[in-house]
């Protein structure tokens, strides 16, 4: 198809602009130059601007817009501005553009203030801290209810949800305590290697890792990875009806879908940190290797100082973590509003809840076991 060829007469008071081609999305903008040499000489009288258009072979959305344009700036310069020879073919559209740029235009946001934005946030966080309290309401009495008939409950969806969530999240949650051990080693043997201290970077690395860092580490993560799948898959179910059809047909959606996501990532998450504290303190034997120590004094040394105490504090946050993750996951995809947006705002707040809770949590903890003495 041959391009647009713009061409520009001057008849006195009356400038013809003949277009033939094609105008559309491909026209490039150089077409135009001709024009606006002759619109940035203001006339002297009055003077007429007229697109012949008799020569187009194809006319969009983005074509009528440029001639418009072309129109609007010869305005600008007190010209008259007419159209002749439209095919009939190009009418619709070219009214449509018409119709649509000569629109006023939609008026601008009002500004905010900084405390009206405060406002709103507080607003929204309350609204987020009610709904989340009636959500945990409603799992508090489904967990109930599962322990007084434990055998009416489809305990084979936990085992499935179990694997995805917990057992294939295994080698990224491994793989990020062998480099957090890693980088704790190299840290601490840098401070601990002036004092000729070095062989103590075991019992630091042990002890933070398990009581600490395992725990935070395997939340994290599968806030990421589970606690998102959660979310996407609830928020789609939502937009797409399912969770009312289930509303419908008198089904609980806390009961059918989120006690056996929250049932699994209470169950699995403590295995994970398990492993996830083991492979942190085998990153963290690499650093004094390779200082000449043996892995027999390094893991005497970190495991001295790792008392029962410690270690059922770590079990613990895992259990309180891994219920946070499945539980915030699956009230923000239950929550999920309508729209194709819905899902990735749903799966977004629910990674960012997650990890916000869990930094909140663990924190109290630190707190609480401090002031106790453990």
């Amino acid at each position: 198809m041959l391009p647009l060829v713009l061409t520009v007469e001057e008849r006195g008071p009356e400038t013809i602009v003949s277009l033939a081609g094609p105008l559309d999305v491909t026209t490039e903008a150089e077409v135009w130059r001709p024009l606006g040499g002759v619109l940035s000489r203001r006339p002297a009288g009055s003077s007429r601007l007229t697109f012949d258009l008799k020569g187009l072979t194809a006319l969009d959305l983005n074509g009528s817009a440029q001639i418009f344009a072309a129109w609007e700036a010869a305005e600008k310069t007190g010209r008259q501005v007419t159209t002749t020879g439209l095919p009939p073919r190009f009418e619709a559209i070219f009214r449509l553009a018409q119709g649509a740029m000569s629109g006023p235009l939609p008026p601008a946001p009002p500004l905010v203030s900084f405390w009206e934005e405060a406002g709103r946030s507080a607003v929204e966080l309350a609204r987020d801290l009610k709904a989340l309290t009636f959500f945990l309401g409603e799992l508090t009495a489904e967990f109930g209810r599962l322990a007084v008939r434990p055998w009416r409950f489809n305990w084979r969806g936990v085992a499935v949800v179990a694997e995805r969530s917990g057992v294939n999240a295994v080698p990224i949650v491994a793989l990020v305590s062998f480099l957090v051990g890693l980088i704790i080693a190299f840290q601490a043997a840098m401070i601990t290697k002036i004092f000729g201290a070095e062989i103590y970077v075991a019992t630091l690395v042990g002890v933070s890792v398990v009581r600490e860092l395992g725990p935070l580490i395997a939340a994290i993560v599968l806030a990421g990875r589970s606690g998102s799948a959660f979310s996407a898959e609830l928020g789609a179910m939502r937009v797409a009806e399912e969770i009312d059809a289930l509303t419908t047909m008198g089904l609980s959606p806390v009961r059918e879908l989120a006690l056996p996501r929250v049932l699994a990532q209470v169950f699995t998450t403590p295995v994970v940190t398990l492993m996830a504290c083991f492979v942190g303190i085998f990153g963290g034997s690499l650093v004094l290797l390779g200082m000449g120590y043996t892995s027999v004094t390094y893991w005497s040394m970190a495991v001295e100082r790792v008392s029962l105490a410690t270690f059922l504090i770590g079990f613990f946050k895992s259990f309180v973590f891994g219920f946070t993750v499945g539980a915030v996951g699956c009230q923000r995809g239950l929550a999920a509003g309508a729209g194709p947006g819905a899902v990735g705002e749903a799966t977004t707040s629910g990674v960012v809840t997650n990890i916000v809770v869990i930094a909140i949590l663990d924190s109290l903890f630190a707190v609480v076991f401090y002031v106790v003495g453990v």
